[in-house]
C-alpha cells in the first residue's frame, strides 16, 4: 500500500487572522495627503487587510490610504494601510484603522 503524506500548509492563509474574501472592486491609493493618487484592483478582501493589483509597477510607501470605490451607491470607504509585502504589481496591505 503507497501512503502520500498530506499537502504541506497553505503559509499565507496561516499568516491572516481573518479570511479574505475574493473581490473585484476599484480602488485608489492616496498619498502625500491626498494629493497623489494611484488606481488599483482590489482582489481580495478581509476586515484586516486587502491583497491590491497596480496597473504598473510602482513601489509602494510604508503607509497611505486605500479609497475602496462603491460606483453603486456612490459613496467610497477609505482605509489607512501598512503595506505588508509586494510583488511586483502585486501588494498585500493591513488596515491599520
Amino acid at each position: 500500500m503507497i501512503q502520500s503524506s498530506p499537502p504541506p500548509p497553505d503559509t499565507n492563509d496561516n499568516k491572516r487572522a481573518t479570511d479574505r474574501q475574493r473581490t473585484l472592486k476599484a480602488g485608489r491609493i492616496e498619498v502625500n495627503g491626498h494629493a497623489s493618487t494611484f488606481d488599483v484592483t482590489i482582489r481580495d478582501m478581509s476586515e484586516k487587510g486587502a491583497r491590491l493589483i497596480l496597473k504598473a509597477v510602482w513601489i509602494a510607501p510604508e503607509q497611505f490610504d486605500l479609497l475602496v470605490l462603491n460606483p453603486n451607491t456612490g459613496k467610497s470607504d477609505r482605509h489607512a494601510c501598512r503595506r505588508a509585502w509586494q510583488k511586483g504589481t502585486l501588494i498585500g496591505v493591513r488596515f491599520t484603522d
